[in-house]
Formats: C-alpha cells, structure tokens, sequence
C-alpha cells in the first residue's frame, strides 16, 4: 500500500469518525439532581427562566440555537443592548408560557426542542407537565453564586461549548479573587451600610440575607442592611430610616424608578445616601447587573467602586468592551456605554463622572 494511499485512507476515516465523536451522547445531573440524557450537543433550546436566554447567547455566540424564550426576557431584550448586539433574537418564539413560568405545552410540542431549561424552585407544575409530555427538560435554581456558576457549566457542556463556559467561570473567578484581596481587609465600621430597593412601588421591598444580592455587596466591601430580614420581605420607611443606609441601589426591574425620584422623595430626605449623593440605579447591559449574569463580574467591578472610591479605580470602559468581545463579539460604542452605566439617571451622583471615560 503506497504512502499516499494510506493518508488518502486515514483522512477518510478521520472524517467518517468526527461526526460521530461530535454527536456523543451527553449525560449530566440538574439542579434537582434529576439524570439528563441528551442524545447529543443541543440545538434546539427554550429557556423559560428570564436570565437563562441572555446567558445562553453569550455562551451560543447569538440566538441561532434558541427556540424559545420567556416573553418578559424578549421584551427585557427588545429593550436593551442585548437587541442592538442580536437583533435575530426578536424572531425567537415567547409564546411558551400559558402565565408566569407556567409551559405551554402546545407550543413546546409544536417547536419539539433538544431541551427546555425551567425553574424547579417554584414548583412541581413547572416541570411535570413537560415530562408528562415526553418533552426533555432540565431544572434550575436561582439565587447564589454557586448556583450561577453551575448554570454556565450546564449550559456549556449541553451546547458543546465548554471551553466558552470555562473561560467565563475563569473570568469570575480572577475578578472575585482581585476584589476580595482588597475588601477581605476593610473592617465593618469602614464598610458602608447599603441599601438594595428591589421594589420601590407600591411597597418597598428589599432582599434577605440568601440571595446573589448579600454576597454582591459583601465583596464589594459593603454591609446589606436587609440581611436579617426574610428573603424580599416588604418592609415601611421606618426600617429603611433606622437602617440608616450610606448607598442606596435602585433596581432596574421599575422602569420609572431613578435616583432623582428618590431624591424627590421627602420621606428619603433625611437618609445618609440621600444627603450625600449616593443613590445608584444599577447598570443594564447584555442583561440586569442586579441579579446574577454572565456579566456579574463587571457589576462587582461597578459596585467596588462605588463602595470604596478611594481603593478601587476600575478602567471600567475598558473592562466592558474587552468583555463585550469576548461574551459577544461586540465593540460598544460610547453611547451603549452611556446607557449601560445610565449616565444621564445617574448624573447627579457621587464620583458618577468617573464611569464617563
């Protein structure tokens, strides 16, 4: 057998082989501990959870894979960078949920998707309905860094994109670890006490103790002054004043709610964030930085900085286009950077200038 016949032969087997190591049937445990069994790297997906679809994307490189996403995450998208970056994500399907979470299971059979990603902490009626329909799904559950983290593991390894979810986790990783080096050291009576308003209308609501919001603030250097209260209890404006926050951060959840409203509010006057300047609305990218996403790291970066000015000096300009690069394949112009870090809500804030370049 003469030598190029043989190579002719091993690139022949080479290419029979490559399909089939690539359509490995992958096998991996949910959030719920339930076993999942893909027959091979998904292409058909529908995520009901709102931050799973953003997540995706920047894990997929765009929405060429996505079927199916909750219809408040489409609308989040349509109005938000994440749009601008893949417009293809307006054509995704939203009609999967009958109300809230709840599967449509007429559109789930109709799209016959690789995999459905769904909350499993709101109940059984979440997931049972698309098991009892044959349809493959995998459970979620929402709340903490771990659990962030293992979502990008999950949602690599089911698109084949491991490599990508590595880098990401890295990423948060080497950012936790620089940030910490320095907040580890901050005694309590240095750290400022803050402030999340996780709703402002009609009652006000803030996050417990559990939850990404404790662990953001605590490694930015921070001290949650809701931490001893329930998980998003409502609470009166007797509490907020007794709290006597230094920093108050607006959720990004109230469209109306902005540091001037506050500012506006006589009930707040006498409040220390108040007097002093320091209310935030919390910047909006390819997701919500308040809760967790795959750009949690710049929100830690962000909120470092607004905690202890004078001990962090992020380039966060920078920051936010070599990762736009990296997640998607994006160079933001200095207006997408003007509205991510909601420079004209936030313009009468504290040291906010220094997020202008």
């Amino acid at each position: 057998m003469s030598l190029i016949y043989k190579r002719l032969l091993h690139s022949l087997l080479m290419a029979a082989w490559l399909p089939v190591a690539h359509a490995a049937q992958i096998e991996f445990k949910d959030m719920l501990g339930n076993q999942v069994v893909l027959p091979k790297a998904t292409t058909r997906v529908v995520t009901l959870p709102m931050p799973a679809s953003s997540l995706f994307m920047s894990l997929d490189g765009g929405p060429q894979h996505l079927v199916g996403m909750h219809p408040e995450a489409k609308k989040m998208v349509s109005q938000s960078l994440l749009g601008r970056i893949y417009p293809d994500t307006l054509r995704v399907r939203s009609d999967i949920t009958q109300s809230g979470f709840a599967p449509n299971i007429e559109t789930m059979l109709q799209i016959q998707p690789d995999l459905i990603w769904q909350w499993c902490h709101m109940g059984d009626e979440l997931i049972t309905p698309l098991k009892d329909a044959g349809l493959p799904v995998a459970a979620l559950v929402y709340g903490t860094e771990a659990r962030t983290r293992e979502w990008i593991r999950l949602m690599g390894m089911t698109l084949g994109k491991e490599k990508q979810a590595a880098a990401q986790l890295k990423w948060r990783s080497d950012v936790e670890a620089e940030i910490r080096k320095v907040t580890s050291t901050v005694p309590n009576k240095a750290r400022p006490k803050v402030l999340y308003l996780s709703r402002y209308s009609p009652q006000y609501r803030v996050p417990g103790k559990t939850g990404s919001f404790e662990y953001d603030i605590e490694l930015a250097g921070g001290i949650n002054v809701s931490s001893g209260v329930g998980n998003a209890p409502t609470v009166n404006i007797e509490q907020i004043l007794a709290w006597h926050p230094d920093v108050i951060l607006l959720n990004n959840f109230e469209a109306k709610l902005t540091p001037q409203a506050i500012y506006d509010d006589p009930l707040f006057a006498d409040i220390p964030a108040v007097r002093n300047h320091r209310v935030y609305k919390i910047p909006a990218g390819g997701y919500l930085w308040d809760p967790p996403s795959q750009e949690s790291p710049l929100y830690w970066q962000w909120l470092s900085q607004i905690l202890h000015p004078d001990k962090f000096d992020w380039p966060m300009r920078e920051l936010v286009t070599k990762a736009y690069i990296q997640l998607y394949g994006y160079t933001p112009s200095q207006q997408d950077m003007d509205d991510l870090f909601h420079m004209t809500l936030n313009k009468k804030a504290s040291g906010y200038e220094r997020f202008a370049k």
